[in-house]
């Protein structure tokens, strides 16, 4: 993965998955790792569907575990978020970073780099050109 080699990458991280799914569970901070880093090569990879599909059923797994506004969610929305918006779904992706950033501002700070990226492209969205070159 380091090397971005994410076609070599993929199939051990579903392997790995599966391995710390059975021995500590699903919902095992490795099993959701390995998930998640397979979701990113998904999405580097042009596997866009199965990558939102996989990011969001691992949200989901971290958000029952009472996790919502850990770390790992908020990186798994901002993901979700730039997914959706590089597949045209725009007002999806805007609805996501919108509360993304809601969030943010309350569990970083409003002046924290993470949550100031996350305005800067949502201002960028709304303007009546939308998103232009970083």
């Amino acid at each position: 993965m380091a090397g971005e080699d994410f076609r070599r990458a993929l199939p051990e991280f579903d392997a790995l998955a599966a391995v710390y799914a059975r021995t500590a569970g699903p919902a095992g901070y490795d099993a959701l790792e390995c998930r998640r880093h397979a979701a990113h090569c998904r999405a580097n990879l042009g596997q866009a569907t199965a990558a939102l599909r996989e990011f969001q059923e691992v949200l989901e797994i971290v958000s029952d575990t009472g996790a919502d506004a850990s770390e790992t969610a908020l990186d798994l929305r901002r993901s979700i978020g730039l997914l959706l918006l590089s597949e045209g779904r725009r007002t999806e992706a805007e609805g996501v970073l919108d509360t993304l950033h809601e969030d943010m501002c309350v569990v970083l700070g409003e002046d924290h780099e993470e949550t100031l990226e996350i305005a800067d492209l949502l201002a960028r969205l709304r303007r009546p050109e939308g998103p232009g070159p970083s």
